[in-house]
């Protein structure tokens, strides 16, 4: 039978290592706190990103589909991610020059809006990348992404020529410059499917001209159009909801908005801000992402078709399979 060990013993045992357990957590601790202590403001091997926005983080949209992509994007390369957002015309020349003062790689503009003011800064701030969207971008360390929607526009084109009966088919769109070389390509597709077919164009005003665009719906499908394609965003909704009351077939836009009518929204033309982002990222983290206007569309997959509708036939999809390949340049992954 074992010796019982005396209690004064087996009690030093167990101070002595508690003692020696809570000395190695200790010194773990202040290796640990040492290291952030003596950390400069920032690691000289990690990309510091700023991302600018001219509205809120959370609007379900375009500023919250920026959000979403750049936090994916963190954990994938590993970057430092630093968001403002509600960001006032007036604001965002003096927040580009603090973030590029601070010595941040990457600042990010989304939208068209923070062009001018990037140009304003950037040749002040040499080391720091300045990106925004459809605008101007003089300076080498500028870029400036614009979406190559003609390509687009055709493939959708070709689309709507082959799902309709009536032999017409309408675009509404918002009446800027910026849209024009979209309704060009759709025209394209349309009379290369279909030379026979109509094609009735209406306008709106802008973006949030709901009225319009349900007087331009109604007035389409009296006129005998039968496949619509609408292009407003904000006023995609009201513009599939009366076409489907009507049984006439549309054509989505940014998003897939087959979920508002299964029935009659045969696919979407999709713009994706993630791969967008995707892009940029990859190519400034490899060091060639280019100054100057970026083109970003089909061949790198910022636009792309949605899945179709159950409506659309085998040998409708095949055709546009075999026309997307047509479509896409041949350049290299991301074009420039």
């Amino acid at each position: 039978m074992p010796k019982l060990l005396p209690f004064p013993v087996l009690f030093t045992g167990l101070v002595v290592g508690l003692l020696l357990l809570i000395t190695s957590q200790f010194i773990t601790s202040m290796k640990h706190l040492d290291k952030v202590m003596n950390k400069s403001s920032h690691s000289s091997d990690k990309v510091r990103v700023a991302l600018l926005l001219e509205g809120p983080t959370y609007d379900q949209g375009w500023n919250s589909s920026a959000l979403e992509s750049m936090t994916e994007l963190q954990k994938r390369f590993n970057f430092s991610l630093e968001i403002a957002n509600n960001i006032k015309p007036e604001q965002i020349k003096k927040v580009a020059e603090k973030y590029a003062a601070n010595d941040y790689d990457l600042i990010l503009g989304h939208g068209l809006i923070f062009s001018d003011p990037f140009t304003d800064v950037a040749l002040r701030y040499p080391k720091s990348h300045f990106v925004s969207f459809n605008g101007e971008a003089p300076h080498p360390n500028q870029t400036t992404i614009r979406y190559d929607m003609k390509p687009a526009g055709k493939l959708v084109g070709i689309l709507a020529a082959k799902m309709t009966k009536s032999d017409k088919v309408g675009y509404i769109m918002v009446d800027k410059p910026t849209e024009l070389t979209q309704v060009e390509g759709f025209i394209e597709g349309v009379k290369k499917a279909s030379p026979k077919t109509t094609i009735i164009v209406g306008k709106v005003p802008d973006f949030n001209d709901i009225e319009g665009a349900i007087r331009t719906t109604r007035d389409m499908i009296s006129q005998g159009v039968d496949v619509i394609y609408t292009t407003g965003d904000s006023f995609n909704l009201e513009v599939i909801t009366e076409a489907q009351r009507a049984g006439v077939f549309t054509i989505g836009y940014i998003a897939d908005q087959r979920y508002i009518a299964p029935e009659y929204v045969l696919a979407s033309m999709m713009q994706d801000v993630r791969q967008c982002y995707r892009i940029i990222m990859e190519q400034f983290i490899q060091g060639n992402l280019p100054n100057g206007k970026v083109m970003y569309g089909l061949a790198e997959g910022v636009n792309h078709l949605s899945q179709f509708g159950h409506m659309v036939p085998a040998d409708v999809r095949e055709d546009l399979e075999r026309e997307l390949q047509n479509l896409i340049p041949s350049r290299g992954s991301y074009g420039g």
